[in-house]
């Protein structure tokens, strides 16, 4: 393989990176296919594999390329690659709730950083583990991977290049707090963990767990602002149900009846199965028996 064409498949690779990035999936998925078709280095085939199946996975799709990451996990031809793939069948089982295997390719995600000195693939591995274990309920295990990852970002030399990682890893430590009824650290973490967050799923997420808090405090009125604001930027379909049933016992502690209606109504229209389920939300305060990253 000449170098001019390695080259090139290279820069292939790395505009579909940069597509990804600007949210422009499927155009880098075809990228993808054109720098494999031109690569025969099978490092860099492997890498291209690897990038095209995390792309797929964040689509929620499958494929070959998918399929491919346990052997190439298997071969370990090199730490990064090795990352990478546990990395992205970490994500790929945590967004389908499969935690038993999240969790075994986060552990292996993270051992990788270690082994290799990455501090910021470290600081990845840490806080989807974190999640991971939220999803699972083990807020306590949860808390450990946050503090973890919060600890190494106290300890670089720069932590601004962390600013991100930082921000996610004390959002996701305060609403793991919030779980296990340290409410006023929880919210504290929160709203410290804001000015770094920058994706509007993010900042959803601060703000709905912030009217969890809120609510928890009997603090009606900061509930309410804050479950508005998330509802009203929230990109994920869990964040849009955990909003309207937060926002529903916000209005009904508030003696707002209509409004109260409203959200559970919205909420209820997720479940069509559970016929009686606004019945019951009226009769029974859930939010004691749900685990809301889930």
């Amino acid at each position: 393989m000449s170098d001019m064409v390695m080259q090139r498949a290279e820069e292939l690779r790395q505009s579909a990176l940069a597509m990804v990035r600007a949210g422009e999936f499927e155009a880098a998925l075809a990228t993808y296919d054109e720098a494999l078709a031109l690569s025969a280095d099978e490092e860099l085939c492997e890498l291209i594999t690897i990038n095209k199946a995390d792309t797929l996975v964040a689509l929620e799709q499958n494929g070959p390329e998918v399929q491919a990451l346990p052997m190439i996990l298997m071969r370990r031809r090199t730490p990064r690659h090795t990352f990478l793939a546990s990395y992205t069948l970490l994500y790929k089982h945590r967004t389908s709730n499969e935690t038993k295997r999240a969790m075994f390719y986060g552990h292996l995600a993270y051992d990788t950083a270690v082994d290799a000195g990455e501090t910021f693939w470290q600081l990845a591995a840490l806080n989807e583990l974190g999640v991971v274990y939220e999803i699972d309920s083990q807020f306590e295990k949860a808390i450990e991977f946050f503090e973890k990852a919060i600890a190494i970002i106290d300890g670089v030399d720069n932590p601004l290049e962390h600013k991100l990682s930082y921000g996610l890893a004390l959002e996701n430590l305060g609403a793991a707090k919030l779980q296990l009824g340290k409410t006023t650290e929880g919210i504290a973490d929160i709203e410290k963990s804001i000015d770094a967050l920058l994706s509007p799923t993010a900042i959803a997420e601060a703000y709905i767990d912030l009217c969890f808090g809120y609510l928890e405090l009997e603090d009606l009125d900061r509930a309410l602002w804050f479950g508005d604001q998330g509802l009203e930027i929230a990109t994920e379909t869990r964040q849009v149900r955990n909003a309207h049933y937060l926002l529903g016992e916000v209005c009904y502690k508030r003696n707002d009846i209509e409004g109260a209606e409203h959200h559970f109504d919205e909420l209820a229209r997720f479940y069509p199965e559970f016929r009686n389920l606004k019945t019951l939300l009226y009769a029974i305060d859930l939010r004691s028996m749900i685990n809301f990253k889930l």
